[in-house]
């Protein structure tokens, strides 16, 4: 059956080559910035950035203008020992709100987002030990959005239960879990259950607990061996539609891949066994090629790093003191992936620009006119017979009625067809 796309667009051939990195810092005054996120949080298509600071106890987010000139706004400053902060619509009013936990506050709270950039703030768990890490999905497949958390002290991988207004119900996930400090969701067996991942530091254990019922969970080890686990991150590495998971231990001092075999066999592959202190790890396509490249941190080389397709590692920066979070996202508007950072010695926010070339609407004249690299198409996308899918740059899969402007790829019968922007 042929289908189309019904859009304005520009599609343009694949380019790679090095990455170069130009460094803003946004703030060099937030006392142990310990973690970092980014959203849109007052509706005016820019990308803002939230943070946390650890000595200081602050939660606040920096409004972007558009220039990427930013103004910080604080939404506490008594929140002891903040690790994590995360962007989500949790009350599903079509703005984002905020999250974050706090190791010596023992507590995750939200800040409820008006839709301008005023912010309420909520309780979600407040004596949960040690609270270092937080994660949103509807777990339960309900419509609303659902609390992962995972609890140092407590040693506990739990989930808040949301009952549609915002009212939170506590379910443990796993009790025994030593040094729970890293939570993760997704469906990693392909049932349609959304299955929950954690690391635990002292356990040494990345583990999966698989949802097979009735919101009840199996407990699977994906590696028990892996000293100072810390971070955890699940997404379809390899393309062959199963979804892999990536670790990263600060003791062991990997960042480390899990191939997963379409039955939940996992066999590990040591992408980096030298990244001392390594605290952090994620995946999504950095240089625009399709493929997910991985994306850590090491805290005791101060460095932000990427991984080519998993393979080539490209230093992003290797004098960020004590780099403790990144995230990758597009802060400048230019249809690339620029990277995030939080550095908990310089007491910094700072992110930074990639070089890819991308295209923005004001750019449609000039690329009009060099039709050996890129064509404008004005209406229907053919996509030809067959079935097709359409990915952003993270590598989701996105219903082509939901897109906005950006950066997107249509694969048909599995195969990449084109790069595509979007700019109407």
């Amino acid at each position: 059956m042929k289908r189309t796309l019904c859009m304005v667009l520009i599609t343009v051939p694949f380019v790679f080559g090095q990455i170069n990195w130009t460094k803003h810092t946004i703030t060099s005054s937030f006392d142990g910035a310990s973690w970092v996120h980014a959203a849109d949080f007052n509706g005016d298509d820019y990308m803002d950035i939230v943070g946390a600071a650890w000595e200081a106890g602050d939660v606040a987010w920096w409004e972007n203008d558009g220039n990427e000139n930013f103004t910080e706004h604080t939404l506490t400053s008594a929140f002891n020992g903040v690790s994590c902060v995360y962007a989500a619509d949790l009350d599903t009013d079509d703005d984002m709100d905020i999250l974050a936990t706090a190791y010596l506050a023992n507590a995750i709270r939200w800040w409820e987002n008006d839709g301008t950039g005023s912010f309420t703030e909520h309780t979600i768990a407040p004596g949960f030990g040690g609270a270092y890490s937080v994660f949103v999905i509807d777990l339960d497949d309900d419509g609303d959005m659902d609390v992962l958390g995972a609890g140092r002290t407590a040693n506990t991988i739990a989930w808040w239960e949301n009952d549609g207004e915002e009212h939170w119900t506590w379910h443990p996930i796993d009790t025994n879990l030593l040094d729970a400090s890293c939570v993760f969701a997704v469906d990693v067996n392909g049932d349609e259950l959304i299955d929950v991942l954690g690391a635990g530091g002292s356990a040494h254990e990345l583990t999966w607990y698989e949802q097979y019922g009735s919101l009840q969970f199996f407990r699977r080890v994906i590696d028990a061996d892996f000293g100072g686990a810390t971070s955890v991150y699940a997404a379809d590495l390899n393309d062959d539609e199963d979804v892999d998971v990536l670790g990263a231990a600060w003791s062991a001092n990997d960042i480390a891949q899990y191939d997963n075999d379409g039955s939940e066999h996992f066999t590990k592959t040591v992408i980096d066994g030298s990244f001392l202190g390594a605290g952090y790890v994620s995946a999504t396509d950095i240089d625009g090629d399709t493929d997910l490249d991985i994306l850590a941190v090491a805290w005791y080389l101060d460095d932000i790093c990427w991984w080519e397709d998993g393979v080539t590692k490209h230093y992003i920066t290797s004098d960020f003191d004590y780099a403790h979070s990144a995230y990758a996202v597009d802060v400048d508007g230019d249809t690339d992936t620029d990277i995030v950072g939080a550095a908990f010695n310089d007491d910094m926010i700072a992110w930074w620009e990639s070089d890819v070339v991308g295209i923005v609407e004001e750019n449609v004249n000039e690329v009009s006119q060099n039709t050996s690299s890129a064509a404008i198409t004005c209406g229907p996308l053919y996509t030809g017979d067959g079935s097709y899918q359409v990915y952003d740059i993270t590598g989701r899969t996105v219903a082509p009625s939901t897109l906005k402007p950006g950066v997107y790829f249509i694969k048909t019968d599995g195969n990449v067809v084109q790069k595509i922007i979007k700019i109407k």
